[in-house]
């Protein structure tokens, strides 16, 4: 599960309910209109965010991606201890949501110039390319209709997000039916990677791993190391599903669980911070996450039981 996916679809449920809620009832208590505008201000940062992760295969929450969503939380602010929507209407109805509707479609089309960039000025492929198109060209969708509802209709976002459910429902089960279909051709046809390329692949990937310790780039991306593979993101994809069984962002994080275990075990003047930016992590909740993952513990509780064990 995306976790950006999911927050922009929490947000996107608030604000289309709002809006239902306040078409029937004008006299709608101040504080569910004030938490279904503000969040508006979550849906484009987190769509960014959402395509950002699926093109770069890395589907870990980053917690940075939470100071996008400061505007946030000084409307939040400026409601509780200044003006709020029922001290004030016209400020709210007027510049403070013109405001957060400019904030919103800023970063959808953010994401839609990533979608576009790499899948048709590139011409890359990427894993579930057209769900993530469909999910951004939805949001633009009812982003337009909300920033032009003062001139259709204030239930058009609803009906709007309504069409958005449809399309990603059936672009989902398009995707699930096509899958089954994809594999039992490949097995009937002999479609299937060919062992030698799987073979060259191999090879070349533990060299770029374990030679040349590739994960260690906290950048690093799915793109990036299928080019220096010689392959396509989707023939790379396909390759550690199908014959390592897992997807990029576990393939890597594995490497550099590894390393970090090596480290933490052999570099006892470095600190667990340190490790984690060493074997290529870009957080240290992310190293803590993915390493408790692992190992059922964490980094800190791993080193100390292992200085117990050598002492004993």
């Amino acid at each position: 599960m995306n976790v950006y996916l999911g927050l922009m679809l929490l947000a996107l449920v608030i604000r289309i309910g709002k809006s239902v809620f306040f078409h029937f009832d004008s006299g709608l208590n101040e504080w569910y209109i004030h938490i279904g505008l503000l969040a508006c201000v979550a849906i484009g940062p987190m769509c960014f965010y959402f395509v950002r992760s699926q093109i770069s295969g890395n589907k870990q929450f980053d917690y940075r991606s939470l100071l996008h969503l400061l505007p946030l939380l000084f409307l939040t602010v400026f409601a509780v201890f200044f003006v709020s929507y029922d001290q004030n209407r016209e400020l709210w109805s007027g510049p403070i949501v013109r405001g957060i509707y400019y904030f919103w479609g800023f970063y959808t089309f953010l994401a839609a110039g990533l979608v576009i960039r790499k899948r048709y000025w590139l011409k890359e492929r990427f894993e579930d390319d057209v769900w993530t198109q469909g999910v951004v060209l939805g949001v633009l969708f009812v982003w337009f209709a909300y920033f032009t509802s003062s001139f259709t209709s204030y239930l058009t976002g609803a009906f709007t997000f309504t069409f958005l459910v449809y399309l990603l429902g059936g672009l989902l089960i398009n995707q699930l039916r096509k899958k089954p279909a994809g594999r039992s051709a490949k097995s009937v046809k002999g479609q299937s990677m060919p062992a030698s390329e799987a073979k060259r692949m191999k090879g070349k990937l533990s060299q770029l791993m374990e030679q040349d310790e590739r994960y260690k780039d906290p950048s690093l991306t799915m793109p990036v190391l299928a080019k220096e593979l010689g392959t396509t993101p989707h023939q790379f994809s396909q390759f550690i599903n199908d014959h390592l069984n897992q997807n990029f962002s576990q393939f890597i994080n594995a490497h550099r669980i590894t390393a970090a275990r090596e480290m933490l075990l052999n570099a006892p003047h470095l600190t667990v911070e340190a490790i984690g930016f060493d074997c290529g992590f870009n957080s240290p909740s992310t190293f803590h996450t993915a390493f408790k993952k692992a190992t059922g513990m964490t980094p800190a509780a791993f080193r100390k039981q292992s200085l117990v064990s050598s002492d004993l």
